[in-house]
């Protein structure tokens, strides 16, 4: 079984959620009404092409529509992507998220693991290298990582990208967390420049616009891909819901920007507050941070209806590691004062 954040249905006394991953300032104005009008229109079919909401993405993304696909989120789109190609290997870093790991087994395909150092933050480096050359037909990447955080360097990721495309291996990159970092436009930047025709760019709405309920997703890549991907997609598989909500989030540029720096104020704020009791915190990009600890921080927390992510079930970690999401000022002042608390107790 896949362990996930945001498991209030097993939680159901949670008063305050810190395992889930999504934008803090929370669904924007313009999503909220598109969905209440998007009700009106549930006895109506979506459109299996997704034509309008394609469009508009390739607008955003200043790429054709042919090079864009669309899914009931990220998790669909990595299962269509390998059950496209069908490798007999595929490679990831660990730690990283499950689902990975979920459709490399869903195809049937062996993983190979490179795992990252905690004397080196958990930051991918040179050492993958031996993994791209043991085989491997597909790389799933993440910038940031999920649960570390971390990006990856550019000049780092452009010899990674130049040696998978050497090998012919397809990489995935996830870029789930990347609207909510400050380096998204040197990201844009590097691969509007570059010519990589083996790479697929997967993001999600669910994190960027808090829209997780609601489960959208899209990937970019050449159309000599994206034709290929289509051919083994399932019909209808955005509702109309879904749809109007997306339409409406790529009007909120300017709310991107906004939470982008919410966050790289209130991520310091956490991350100083943890640090200032002992605790471990490895510097993140994202919209939450990972700690070590020996302290039994998540069942301290549940004592107080408070969620965070126990991160035991991610591959190179064990039971001390723990991710905490970045909230508003008053639901991270009530965090911190809870764990001092737990510490005190202690």
């Amino acid at each position: 079984m896949q362990y996930h954040g945001g498991d209030v249905y097993r939680n159901k006394d949670v008063r305050l959620d810190f395992s889930i991953n999504t934008n803090p300032l929370g669904v924007p104005p313009k999503v909220l009404e598109a969905a209440r009008g998007a009700v009106e229109l549930l006895g109506r079919y979506p459109d299996p092409q997704q034509e309008e909401l394609k469009k508009k993405i390739a607008d955003v993304l200043v790429c054709e529509p042919d090079e864009v696909l669309v899914g009931n989120g990220a998790s669909e789109l990595f299962l269509d992507i390998v059950f496209t190609f069908m490798p007999k290997k595929i490679g990831v870093v660990t730690p990283s998220f499950g689902g990975y790991k979920y459709a490399a087994e869903a195809c049937g395909a062996d993983l190979i693991e490179y795992p990252l150092k905690e004397k080196s933050g958990y930051e991918i480096d040179d050492g993958i290298s031996e993994m791209l050359d043991s085989g491997i037909d597909l790389l799933f990447l993440a910038t940031p990582n999920n649960p570390t955080g971390r990006t990856i360097p550019l000049p780092l990721l452009e010899r990674i990208l130049k040696h998978c495309q050497r090998k012919n291996i397809i990489v995935v990159m996830d870029e789930s967390f990347m609207d909510l970092c400050d380096k998204v436009d040197d990201y844009e930047d590097f691969f509007f420049k570059s010519t990589f025709d083996n790479v697929v760019r997967v993001s999600a709405f669910t994190k960027s616009f808090a829209m997780a309920g609601v489960r959208l997703g899209f990937l970019r890549a050449p159309k000599k891909i994206t034709s290929q991907i289509a051919r083994h997609q399932s019909e209808w598989n955005v509702s109309i819901l879904a749809e109007k909500c997306g339409l409406a989030a790529l009007d909120e540029r300017d709310y991107l920007a906004r939470s982008r720096a919410f966050l790289r104020g209130e991520r310091g704020f956490v991350q100083s507050g943890l640090m200032g009791m002992g605790f471990m915190v490895f510097p993140g990009e994202a919209d939450f941070l990972m700690i070590k600890t020996d302290f039994p921080l998540y069942d301290e927390l549940l004592k107080k209806d408070i969620l965070i992510r126990d991160l035991k079930d991610f591959d190179g970690l064990n039971g001390n590691y723990y991710r905490i999401a970045i909230k508003s000022r008053p639901d991270n002042m009530q965090l911190l004062a809870a764990v001092q608390e737990a510490v005190n107790a202690r």
